[in-house]
């Protein structure tokens, strides 16, 4: 059984507005969370393609695929038994809120695998 409830590909952007305007004109995307600093739009069902301010990142880069999950720490106990590059601890981020950890694969791919922890974005996402 697969224990990933959808996806999130992340994108940064230098220029935030550019990337929400893009996102919203040019491929007509609904935007359907804002926390100032990162934005998410729906695709279709459960997929996701996020912006993200390059000036409040988390973390470097260009892309981030996020996996969203129901048991962050499950998930984690399995990810920290394999081969994984730069594996974080979980961390918590009250504004979302979730909880989520990062990590690369050997060539430098970028993940985060999330738990929301309000039930309206868990139904969501």
């Amino acid at each position: 059984m697969n224990q990933y409830t959808g996806s999130i590909t992340f994108l940064y952007y230098e220029d935030f507005q550019y990337g929400k305007q893009f996102m919203k004109e040019v491929l007509e995307l609904e935007e359907v969370m804002d926390q100032g600093w990162a934005m998410v739009f729906s695709v279709r069902n459960k997929a996701f393609i996020g912006i993200v301010s390059k000036q409040n990142e988390v973390i470097a880069g260009d892309t981030l695929v996020s996996l969203n999950t129901l048991d962050v720490e499950k998930a984690y106990s399995k990810i920290k038994s394999r081969h994984t590059i730069n594996l974080t601890e979980i961390k918590h981020f009250e504004s979302i809120p979730l909880k989520s950890f990062f990590f690369e694969d050997k060539e430098g791919h970028r993940f985060e695998i999330q738990e929301f922890l309000k039930e309206e974005d868990k139904l969501r996402f």
